[in-house]
C-alpha cells in the first residue's frame, strides 16, 4: 500500500513538473517572439534556435526548484506523509488499545518502534510504585541489568523540562544549544542516562503517564517536521493504553497487598491463639514430661545395680524417646515468639547454606540425592540470627530430602536483587510434588503427608521468615517437584540525590 502510494505521488510530481516547464517554455517562447519581432526583427531568421535554448536554460534552472516545490506541497497539503514504518506503528496503537498488561504493552511499543524505524536503543519509561520516579518498562537494545537500575527522579531537570515542554518532541543537540552551560550538562547527564536523543512526552489530559525515548546508530541522523509530527501524534495515540495499563498494573498490587494485608491478620490472630496455647502447654506439659524422662533415666542408669528385666528396659527406653519427642513439639511451638528476641549479627548466607549442607551431606549420599548450589558472589551480608537462618535452611532441606525418599536432585539458588533491595533463596526438588488442595496448608502448624512428621518445620521456618520481615511461598504441580521460594529485605541503602533542576527553561520551542 505504502509502495504505490509512493510511486502516485511521484508519476503525479514529475508529470506537475513536466507540465509546468512545458507552460514556461510556451510562454518563453511567445515572449521571445514577440520581442524579436518588435525590437530585433533583423534577427527572426535565428529565433527558433534562441527560443529552443532559451526553453533550455529555462528548464535547467528550473527543474529541481519546482520538483522540490511541488513535494513540499504534496508532503504538506495533497498528501499526509505516511511512510510503511508511519503505517505500521500506527496499526500499534491500534492494537495497543486492548492490551491492559504494562509489560507486554511495553516489550511490543518498544520493539516495533526500534525494529521499524532501525534505531539503536528505545526505551519506555513509566511512573514508578511510588507514582514519583519514572523507571524503565521494557527497552529495545538495552541489557535486562542496565535498564532496571535506571530511575528518573521526580526532581531531574528532565522531567521539569518535559513538564514544561509539553507534547513537544525533545531533540538532544537543540535541548543543549538552548541553555546555558550549567543546565545543559544536567540536561546531557538525564541524556545521557536514558541512552537518547529524541524524547516523545507522554500526556494523558494535564498528567505525565510516560516517556518514549530513543536514539539512532547513526549520530547525524535527523528527522524532518513531518516525523515530528508524526511522532506527537503517536505518542498522543499510545498514551492512553499506557496509563490505562500502568493503573491496572496499581490495581494489580493493591489488591495483592490487601490480600497480604488480610491473609497476615489471619494469621496473627492464629499465632496468637497457637502462642497463648504454646506457653500453656510448655507449663502444663513440659514440667512433667521432664520429670518422667529423668525417672526413666535414673532407673536406667541403675541397671547395673539392680538387673532390669529386658521388656522393662525396653519400656524405659521408649519413654525417654517419647517424652524427648513431646517436650521437642513444645520447644517448636514455642520458637516463633521467642526467636524476635534472638541476638543478631552481619551473617554470610552462602556461608550458612554450606554449613547446613554439610549437617545433611552424608544422608543424601546414602539416599544418592545430588545438591546442586548456585550461590551467588555478590550477595551482601544480612543482618540476623545464625541458629534462626540455620534453622530455615535445614528445615527447607530436609523436607526437599523427605520429599525425594531416594534419588533425585535438590537444586538451591542464592542471589541478590539490589532493584527491590532484598536477598532471595529458592530450594527446588525433583519429587513427587504437592497435590494442589494441600499446597496453602503447607505452612500451617502440625499439617503434614507424612505420619512420623510433627507438620512443624514449615510452619516454624515461615514464622522466623516474618520476623525479618521476609515472605515465603511454595509453587508445585504434582508429579514435577516442588519450589519454595524466601526472601529477605535488605536493610535501606541512601540514594544519591538527582541533579539540580535547571533555573529557567524559558526559550524552548
Amino acid at each position: 500500500m505504502a509502495f504505490h502510494i509512493k510511486k502516485r505521488k511521484k508519476f503525479l510530481r514529475k508529470a506537475l513538473v513536466a507540465s509546468t516547464l512545458f507552460a514556461l517554455g510556451f510562454l518563453a517562447l511567445a515572449v521571445s517572439n514577440f520581442l524579436i519581432q518588435t525590437f530585433l526583427p533583423q534577427a527572426s531568421t535565428n529565433a527558433p534556435l534562441l527560443s529552443v535554448l532559451l526553453m533550455a536554460l529555462i528548464s535547467i534552472s528550473t527543474v529541481k526548484p519546482l520538483d522540490k516545490l511541488y513535494a513540499q506541497i504534496f508532503d504538506r497539503y495533497l498528501f499526509k506523509k505516511k511512510s510503511y514504518a508511519h503505517i505500521l506503528l500506527m496499526n500499534l496503537a491500534d492494537e495497543l488499545e486492548v492490551v491492559l498488561d504494562l509489560q507486554e504493552l511495553a516489550n511490543m511499543v518498544v520493539n516495533t518502534f526500534g525494529e521499524v524505524l532501525q534505531l539503536k536503543t528505545v526505551a519506555l519509561l513509566v511512573r514508578a510504585s511510588d507514582q514519583e520516579d519514572m523507571e524503565v518498562a521494557s527497552a529495545y537494545g538495552w541489557h535486562v541489568s542496565d535498564y532496571r537500575r535506571v530511575r528518573l527522579s521526580r526532581s531531574s531537570p528532565m522531567m521539569a523540562l518535559v513538564q514544561a515542554s509539553g507534547t513537544h518532541v525533545l531533540v538532544r543537540n537543540q535541548v543543549v544549544q538552548a541553555f546555558s552551560w550549567k543546565e545543559a550538562n544536567q540536561l546531557v547527564y538525564d541524556f545521557d542516562l536514558m541512552r537518547a536523543s529524541w524524547v516523545i512526552p507522554l500526556f494523558v489530559k494535564s498528567g505525565l503517564s510516560g516517556l518514549l525515548v530513543f536514539s539512532s546508530h547513526k549520530s547525524d541522523r535527523s528527522f524532518d517536521e513531518t516525523d515530528f509530527h508524526f511522532f506527537r501524534e503517536f505518542g498522543q495515540r499510545i498514551s492512553k493504553s499506557i496509563h490505562n495499563a500502568v493503573r491496572v498494573q496499581q490495581l494489580k498490587r493493591l489488591n495483592s497487598e490487601l490480600q497480604d494485608s488480610q491473609s497476615q491478620m489471619l494469621q496473627t490472630t492464629k499465632l496468637t491463639a497457637i502462642e497463648q496455647l504454646a506457653t500453656g502447654i510448655a507449663h502444663e506439659i513440659h514440667n512433667p514430661l521432664t520429670i518422667i524422662s529423668g525417672k526413666a533415666q535414673v532407673l536406667l542408669l541403675q541397671r547395673d545395680k539392680v538387673p532390669l528385666d529386658t521388656r522393662i528396659e525396653e519400656v524405659l527406653k521408649t519413654i525417654v524417646k517419647q517424652t524427648k519427642r513431646a517436650a521437642d513439639i513444645t520447644r517448636k511451638l514455642l520458637m516463633f515468639s521467642q526467636s524476635s528476641g534472638l541476638s543478631r549479627e552481619p551473617l554470610v548466607l552462602s556461608q550458612i547454606i554450606e554449613d547446613t549442607l554439610a549437617l545433611v551431606s552424608y544422608q543424601t549420599s546414602l539416599d544418592g540425592i545430588r545438591i546442586v548450589k548456585r550461590l551467588a558472589d555478590d550477595v551482601p551480608s544480612f543482618q540476623g540470627n545464625v541458629h534462626e537462618l540455620r534453622e530455615v535452611f535445614l528445615n527447607l532441606i530436609l523436607n526437599a530430602v523427605q520429599a525425594l525418599g531416594t534419588e533425585g536432585e535438590i537444586r538451591i539458588t542464592l542471589q541478590h536483587v539490589p532493584q527491590d533491595k532484598l536477598i532471595e533463596v529458592r530450594v527446588a526438588d525433583t519429587g513427587k510434588g504437592i497435590a494442589p488442595e494441600n499446597l496453602d496448608k503447607v505452612f500451617n502448624p502440625f499439617f503434614t503427608t507424612r505420619h512420623s512428621a510433627l507438620g512443624l518445620g514449615l510452619f516454624v521456618t515461615k514464622q522466623i521468615i516474618h520476623h525479618y520481615g521476609g515472605s515465603i511461598r511454595a509453587e508445585s504441580q504434582a508429579g514435577e517437584g516442588s519450589l519454595f521460594i524466601f526472601r529477605l529485605p535488605l536493610a535501606e541503602i541512601p540514594q544519591a540525590v538527582g541533579s539540580a533542576v535547571p533555573e529557567t527553561f524559558s526559550g524552548l520551542i
